[in-house]
């Protein structure tokens, strides 16, 4: 399995992967296209040589009140290939890509009802930083 950086022609894939948690793939062509041009964001892929069957989406936050940190904007694996290592190895690559950027630490967001995840990010060293209510105001 290879992790790459995401092209265009990735888009339908990482469309269905997102899909699988939920989320609405409609645009997501256009968006990555946006990403991909941006600096201080990364999408990497897994590509195991029949089919991207992973993806995290990695990029650069400052605030003024924190060190600037890597923020995980979206981390996937296909339904049939967790628990098979595709996960580390993408977030691995989003800790490589944050600390070469030097950034301070690594934050991502994971659904309160998620317990698979929050039980893989524990048992890779990250740690409850906070519990908080996400709020939105559409516009």
């Amino acid at each position: 399995m290879q992790i790459r950086s995401a092209v265009p022609a990735d888009a339908p894939a990482i469309a269905d992967l997102a899909r699988q948690l939920g989320y609405d793939p409609a645009g997501t062509d256009a968006r990555l296209a946006d990403v991909l041009g941006r600096d201080g964001h990364a999408v990497l892929v897994a590509d195991d040589g029949a089919a991207v069957v992973g993806w995290v989406h990695v990029h650069e936050t400052r605030e003024i009140e924190l060190p600037p940190y890597a923020s995980i904007a979206g981390l996937v694996v296909a339904a049939a290939r967790r628990r098979d290592g595709v996960g580390s190895r993408l977030l691995e690559a989003a800790e490589e890509w944050g600390r070469s950027r030097g950034m301070a630490a690594l934050r991502l967001r994971c659904n309160q009802i998620r317990d698979g995840a929050h039980a893989f990010y524990l048992a890779r060293g990250y740690e409850v930083e906070k519990t908080q209510v996400a709020f939105l105001k559409r516009f």
